[in-house]
C-alpha cells in the first residue's frame, strides 16, 4: 500500500485530506495516510487556533466566508464520513446587507475548522492506514526514490509528502539581532521577537506602570493593543452602534503607554460598514472576466514582458469606471474615464503621487484614522485611493487565480507580488471597531502616535528610547515585534526547510520568494534531481502562487489540483 505524510493540519492541510480522501474514494483506492501536526486543534493550525483569546478577530467579513463551502458525504475504505456543513450554516448566518458586517473572534472559526477535522478522524479512528501524529518533522530525505521522514529520532518511510505547513519562521533582521543581544545583558527589560501565540505577553500585561514599543503598525499590532488594554484595569465600550465610536474606560489607574511606529507610520484602512456599501465597489461579472483575460494572455503564455502594465492597466479601467459612478458619494471632480485612469495608475505606480483626489499621507496619523473610517462608514466624500484599495480587493481573488504559475520573469512576478502586499493596507483592512478603538486609546492617553513614523532608536540601560522629527522622545523597557515574517525562502530558520534546502530537495521560484511549484504544487528541484514526490501548498509557495495568505484560498482550487494529481501519479505506478 503506498504510504502518503501530510505535513501540518490547519486549514490547506484540512481541505487537502478531503480533497484526497474524496478522489481516493471516486476510484476506489486506499493508501496509508499518516498527517504530522504539533498543533492542539488540528484543522485549525495557529492562526485560527481554537485557545487563543477572544480579542483576536477576524479581518474578513463574515459574510465573506461563505466560500467555505460544506463537505460532501465521503465513502472511503469502508467507512463513512457524513457531510459537513459549510461554515455559513454551521452558525447558521444571517446578515441582512444593511447591517454592519461582523468580524468575529478567529477562535471561532478555529472551532468550526477543528470540529470538520474531527469528523474525518472519529470516522477513520480504527483504520490501521490512518494516523494522526502529534509531531514536528525536523528532516525530509530522499532514499531509494522514497522519502524517509524523521522527528525525535523516530522515522517514517512514505512515497509522497504534502506540505501544508503555513508561516515558518525566518533569520532575525540585524534590527532585532541588536536588541536581542542587548536585552541579554539588561534584564530589566524583555523584548518578544512574535507577537504570537499572543498569551505570550501576558508577562507585561496589567502592570500598573509600564512603557510598550510595537514594532510595526498593521493587524497584529491590533491584536497586540486589543491584548493588552482589555485588562484589570479598563476595556473597551462601543457609545454608538452605528459608527462603532468607542471610548476607553478605565475601571483603575494605570499608567500604560503603548507606543507603535513603522517604517511608513501610515495606518490601515477599514473596510466598508456593510454589504451595501461594499457593494459601491463590486466589479461587474464582466469586468472580472475580461480582467482575468488580459491577465493570463501574458501570465499564460511565454510572452517576454518587462512591465506589470497587463495588470495596472484593466484594473486602473475598472477602478476609473467604480470611481465615475460613485457620483456623490465620491470628490467632486470633472474629470472623464481616461483623465481618472492616469491617475490611478500613477498612484499604482508611485505610492508618494499626490493629487487633489487622493488621500494627503501627510495629515496626522489620528486624522487620516478617522477619515478613513468616514469613508467606510459613507458618511464623507470617498477619496481615490479608498476606492482603488476596496476596488483591489474584489479584484484578488480573480487575480490570484489568473496570475499564479505565471511564466513571466522572476522580476515581474517579484514586482505583482510587492504591488498586492502594498494594497493590503487597504484590501486586507480591519474592521471599523478596530480603528475606533486606536482612537478611544489615543483618546485615552494610553496609545500615542507620535513616534509613528520611523523613529530614531537608541538603546539606553532603561531601555528603548524612541526620538521622532520634532525633537521628542520616549523610553519604553518592553518592545514587542509584530511585524510577521515575509515567506522567503532562503531566509527561513526551521530545520525542516533547512534541511530540505540542504538536500535540494527544493529551491527559491526568487531570492526574495517561496517554493518554486507546478501548478498542481509539486516542488520543482534543482536540475540534477530526479522528480522529487513532494508537494507544497500555501504560504512556502509565495511566488509560484500569489494569494497565500487568504483564508478562502486555504479552499481553493489548487489544493483540489493537487488531491487530482496525486491520484494521477498513484494510478501511473
Amino acid at each position: 500500500m503506498k504510504q502518503i505524510a501530510i505535513i501540518g493540519m490547519g486549514p490547506r492541510g484540512l481541505y487537502a485530506l478531503e480533497n484526497l480522501l474524496l478522489a481516493l474514494s471516486r476510484i476506489h483506492k486506499q493508501v496509508n495516510i499518516q498527517i504530522f501536526d504539533a498543533n492542539n486543534a488540528s484543522g485549525a493550525g495557529n492562526v485560527w487556533n481554537t485557545r487563543q483569546p477572544d480579542s483576536n478577530w477576524i479581518n474578513i467579513t463574515e459574510r465573506a466566508l461563505v466560500g467555505i463551502e460544506k463537505r460532501p458525504k465521503i465513502s472511503y475504505a469502508n467507512r463513512v464520513i457524513e457531510a459537513f456543513p459549510s461554515y455559513h450554516e454551521w452558525c447558521n448566518f444571517t446578515q441582512p446587507c444593511h447591517k454592519p458586517d461582523a468580524f468575529p473572534p478567529r477562535n471561532k472559526l478555529g472551532k468550526y475548522l477543528n470540529e470538520r477535522y474531527k469528523t474525518i478522524e472519529n470516522a477513520l479512528c480504527n483504520l490501521n492506514s490512518f494516523n494522526f501524529n502529534k509531531l514536528e518533522i525536523e528532516n525530509i530525505n530522499l532514499k531509494d526514490s522514497q522519502l524517509e521522514i524523521t522527528s525525535n529520532n523516530n522515522s517514517w518511510i512514505c512515497d509522497d509528502v504534502l506540505l501544508t505547513i503555513g508561516h515558518q519562521s525566518t533569520e532575525l533582521s540585524n534590527q532585532l539581532k541588536q536588541w536581542q543581544s542587548y536585552v541579554a545583558t539588561h534584564q530589566s527589560l524583555s523584548l518578544f521577537k512574535e507577537s504570537y501565540p499572543i498569551h505570550h505577553l501576558k508577562t507585561v500585561k496589567n502592570q500598573e506602570t509600564i512603557n510598550i514599543g510595537i514594532r510595526g503598525f498593521g493587524l497584529a499590532m491590533i491584536d497586540v493593543m486589543r491584548y493588552l488594554t482589555i485588562n484589570d484595569f479598563g476595556n473597551f465600550k462601543v457609545i454608538n452602534n452605528d459608527t462603532f465610536e468607542t471610548i476607553y474606560y478605565k475601571s483603575k489607574s494605570q499608567d500604560l503607554k503603548l507606543i507603535p511606529f513603522s517604517l511608513d507610520g501610515l495606518p490601515l484602512v477599514p473596510k466598508p460598514l456593510n454589504e451595501s456599501i461594499d457593494s459601491w465597489y463590486q466589479p461587474t461579472k464582466e469586468e472580472l472576466d475580461s480582467f482575468k483575460s488580459e491577465i493570463e494572455a501574458v501570465s499564460h503564455q511565454t510572452t517576454e514582458t518587462d512591465t506589470i502594465d497587463f495588470l495596472t492597466h484593466p484594473i486602473a479601467k475598472i477602478i476609473s469606471r467604480v470611481y465615475l459612478d460613485l457620483k456623490s458619494n465620491g470628490i467632486l471632480h470633472d474629470l472623464s474615464s481616461s483623465e481618472l485612469e492616469a491617475i490611478i495608475l500613477n498612484w499604482l505606480n508611485d505610492d508618494h503621487y499626490n493629487h487633489p483626489l487622493i488621500q494627503d499621507s501627510n495629515s496626522s496619523t489620528y486624522q487620516l484614522i478617522q477619515n478613513y473610517i468616514e469613508m467606510a462608514l459613507g458618511t464623507i466624500p470617498i477619496s481615490l485611493d479608498y476606492c482603488i484599495g476596496q476596488v483591489w480587493r474584489h479584484c484578488q481573488p480573480t487575480l490570484y487565480k489568473a496570475f499564479s504559475h505565471a511564466k513571466v520573469t522572476n522580476d515581474i512576478i517579484d514586482k505583482v507580488i510587492a504591488l498586492d502586499e502594498r494594497s493590503k493596507r487597504y484590501s486586507y483592512g480591519p474592521p471599523i471597531e478596530s480603528m475606533q478603538q486606536v482612537l478611544s486609546l489615543v483618546d485615552a492617553d494610553i496609545l500615542t502616535l507620535n513616534f509613528v513614523t520611523d523613529p530614531d532608536i537608541d538603546l539606553t540601560a532603561k531601555g528603548w528610547t524612541l526620538k521622532n522629527s520634532n525633537n521628542k522622545s520616549i523610553t519604553c523597557s518592553v518592545m514587542i515585534n509584530s511585524v510577521l515574517d515575509a515567506p522567503k525562502l532562503l531566509e527561513v530558520n526551521t530545520p525542516l526547510i533547512k534541511d530540505l534546502l540542504q538536500n535540494d530537495l527544493i529551491q527559491p521560484i526568487h531570492s526574495k520568494l517561496g517554493i518554486e511549484t507546478t501548478a498542481d504544487g509539486y516542488v520543482i528541484t534543482p536540475e540534477a534531481k530526479d522528480d522529487v514526490p513532494i508537494a507544497v501548498l500555501g504560504r512556502l509557495a509565495k511566488g509560484s502562487v500569489i494569494g497565500v495568505d487568504a483564508i478562502l484560498e486555504c479552499f481553493g482550487p489548487r489544493i483540489e489540483d493537487w488531491a487530482k494529481a496525486y491520484v494521477k501519479r498513484l494510478n501511473a505506478n
